[in-house]
């Protein structure tokens, strides 16, 4: 299989020079699909590990963690999402993913194949229907998450924040 020579958990560190450029796109065939991702550098919070969604700003794909704050009417709409498949140290590199099947983080019983939408939970997305919460569009559940939060199947389609409810 063609992995394109990158491994989706690695990490550098801010004083690190990486192999790979800010905003580079590369796609992995593995035996569950293909899967894309993008290299990001963390905008100097961290992100906590795999399975956190992440928004990032497509000028310079500095990455955050999702909250319903980050992407607040006027503050987020169209930027762009991942998910990270590591822990990223604060101003560290790494990648997140964007296209194909993967975990997503989720709270509590959040249910599959329905608008996933941002939360309060720093890099978990929800299915709550609150007004002023943002739509999370390319993201969808395979299976729905139990009785905790939790990072579950799904799938990502470019996914970028969308409307506000």
């Amino acid at each position: 299989m063609d992995n394109m020579g990158i491994d989706p958990t690695q990490v550098w560190a801010s004083t690190d020079t990486p192999p790979w450029g800010v905003g580079d796109v590369v796609f992995n065939k593995t035996s569950a699909g293909e899967k894309g991702y993008v290299f990001v550098k963390d905008s100097g919070s961290g992100i906590t590990g795999d399975g956190y969604v992440c928004i990032m700003d497509g000028s310079d794909y500095t990455a955050a963690m999702v909250t319903d704050t980050l992407s607040a009417p006027g503050a987020g709409q169209g930027k762009l999402c991942g998910v990270a498949r590591a822990a990223i140290a604060a101003s560290g590199y790494g990648w997140l993913q964007i296209y194909g099947p993967g975990t997503i983080r989720t709270l509590t019983l959040c249910a599959a194949y329905t608008q996933l939408t941002t939360s309060a939970t720093a890099g978990a997305l929800d299915d709550a229907t609150t007004v002023g919460l943002e739509v999370v569009d390319g993201m969808v559940l395979d299976t729905a998450t139990g009785g905790a939060t939790a990072n579950t199947a799904g799938w990502l389609n470019w996914p970028k924040i969308g409307r506000t409810l």
